[in-house]
């Protein structure tokens, strides 16, 4: 009898174990309401809920309105009464202050669509650990990749001169880094001439129509000839109707863009990450943390699966052909 009441005893241990379902609390601080960090967003939601099978996980979402400063006050006013399992950061401003901030050094972290992790200090390089309890991916393809494919599609076309092309962005921390970066390796590149031309960072959605507006007014008051210009990340590149105001006020296309949005509305080639895969590679890592892995453990990478586009309108227009290496590359974003 005696035996017989260990047995079912072991029996109801197991079964209670592993139907037992655990809780974890998820912090996410965006840093605006764009496209590209929403997008990516809903996607890393929907794939950690999925990943977490019998888990319950309990997100709490935040924007900071494009202000690092709004982002650290939303660290300093989290809960203390229930543990954060893990804090989730988009875009370079919301990992920025989360990253800086002393309250969460003992909360694992991990950032998505940050363009230069290496700039911001988080590591110093690719492939490497963060001495910090932090990791992540970044969602912009090296300033070397995209020359690469610029100057290769710029080999279609017999030039005569290098072209001008204005770099356009903000002081937006990933878009001025984005810049500095192709600027540096600019003289491998002898078909090219880029020039920066930028507009001061505006927080806020409202402030990302005014950077349009400050940005088109430089662009109409540049003494220099341009033959094009080049859309760098960041938040100026969601401008509404950047592209067509630009054209009509200027007669310029851009000739490269890291915006799939862009190419729609008339560049001549975009190069972008896809947000579905910058959310679901986020979401895995957020399992690998929750099932105990340290943050710190895990290098901080660079995304390797991205978007070629092209809009073939813009092509007649500048007489630039496109080889069908690209269209073959670009797929189901051929644009016209």
């Amino acid at each position: 009898m005696k035996f017989v009441f260990s047995i079912c005893l072991l029996i109801i241990t197991f079964t209670s174990y592993t139907t037992k379902a655990d809780t974890y609390r998820i912090v996410i601080i965006e840093t605006l309401d764009l496209p590209l960090i929403t997008s990516s967003t809903n996607a890393f939601i929907n794939e950690v809920r999925l990943l977490a099978q019998d888990d319950v996980v309990q997100i709490e979402r935040y924007n900071a309105q494009g202000s690092e400063r709004k982002a650290k006050d939303i660290i300093e006013g989290l809960s203390r009464e229930v543990p954060v399992d893990l804090i989730v950061s988009v875009a370079t401003l919301a990992t920025r202050a989360v990253f800086n901030s002393p309250s969460v050094d003992h909360i694992p972290k991990l950032f998505m669509t940050v363009a230069d992790p290496i700039k911001e200090g988080i590591v110093d390089a690719f492939g490497t650990t963060s001495s910090a309890n932090i990791t992540g991916e970044s969602h912009v393809l090296s300033a070397r990749v995209k020359l690469d494919l610029f100057a290769g599609l710029l080999g279609s076309k017999k030039l005569s001169k290098p072209l001008n092309i204005g770099l356009l962005h903000s002081e937006y921390p990933s878009s001025a880094n984005s810049v500095r970066s192709l600027v540096a390796l600019n003289s491998d590149y002898p078909n090219v001439n880029l020039i920066p031309i930028s507009t001061p960072y505006r927080e806020g959605i409202d402030g990302v129509s005014q950077m349009g507006i400050e940005i088109t007014n430089t662009l109409q008051g540049s003494q220099v000839q341009l033959d094009g210009y080049w859309l760098s990340t960041g938040p100026l590149i969601q401008a509404d109707k950047l592209v067509s105001t630009l054209y009509a006020k200027t007669g310029l296309l851009p000739l490269f863009s890291e915006s799939i949005t862009s190419v729609k509305q008339g560049a001549l080639l975009g190069v972008v990450s896809d947000s579905s895969s910058i959310g679901k590679s986020a979401a895995a890592s957020a399992k690998r943390i929750l099932s105990g892995e340290h943050a710190s453990s895990i290098p901080v990478s660079r995304t390797q699966i991205y978007t070629v586009a092209v809009n073939v309108s813009s092509a007649i227009k500048l007489n630039m052909p496109i080889p069908s290496s690209y269209l073959k590359l670009a797929k189901n974003h051929v644009y016209q």
